[in-house]
């Protein structure tokens, strides 16, 4: 059988990921399932504060900064360099150096364009407040934090990217070999018994839903940790 169009276009790069998303959301509407309406909906217009986000929108950056030792009349200063994290406990390091996407894809592909543009690069800003009980773990009482951000390489947008596109052409494909050509972004579901749709609901929700390293970042804030406490 010819593979549908819509299946081609996303496979060639003739069609961005945001109009994939639409229109996958569009054919699986008939199959009434909560579970893959949400991952679409999320991917499309992000996902809310609180809301536990897919492994492959999460990594871990580096600690830049700059930071100083010694007093104000005698010290060494080190600008935009790697922030030594000491003897920092590792469940600590793992939520000050996690970094997680939320944004909708549309804005992702925003985000890496203006870094690009810009030379910033992506990541996350961690609040002054922190700065104290980062240094502690240093043993220096001496070393004074000016700045800190967790960076991030520019590829971990093009990766989000690649995964979710990956995970609609499995979509697109299982949805082609039950009711055929998609290109009228209809399904006819009446061609199947009611066991025979919860099947097919069931493979897309494993392929959309594969991952199960929700971790980091669920509910989980830096303040919310030792290392907050240790400021007070």
């Amino acid at each position: 059988m010819a593979k549908s169009k819509i299946i081609k276009d996303l496979a060639n790069g003739e069609v961005d990921t945001i109009t994939a998303l639409k229109r996958a959301k569009v054919l699986v509407s008939d199959l009434e399932n909560d579970g893959i309406l949400r991952w679409l909906d999320y991917e499309i217009s992000g996902y809310p504060e609180g809301v536990a986000i897919p492994s492959y929108r999460k990594t871990h950056g580096i600690l830049m900064g700059s930071y100083f030792r010694g007093s104000m009349a005698t010290h060494m200063t080190w600008n935009h360099v790697s922030i030594p994290l000491g003897k920092m406990p590792d469940d600590i390091k793992e939520l000050l150096l996690s970094v997680e996407f939320h944004e909708s894809v549309e804005a992702l592909r925003k985000l890496a364009q203006t870094s690009q543009d810009s030379g910033n690069q992506l990541g996350k800003t961690i609040p002054a407040d922190l700065f104290s009980a980062i240094a502690t773990y240093n043993d220096d009482p001496y070393m004074i934090i000016t700045s800190a951000r967790v960076v991030v390489g520019e590829h971990i947008i093009s990766n989000i990217f690649s995964v979710i596109e990956n995970k609609l052409l499995d979509m697109l494909m299982i949805l082609e070999k039950e009711f055929g050509c998609l290109d009228e972004l209809d399904i006819d579901i009446t061609t199947k018994s009611k066991e025979e749709i919860e099947a097919i609901n069931n493979r897309i929700l494993v392929l959309v839903y594969n991952d199960n390293s929700v971790s980091i970042g669920d509910g989980n804030k830096i303040k919310g940790t030792t290392i907050a406490s240790e400021i007070k």
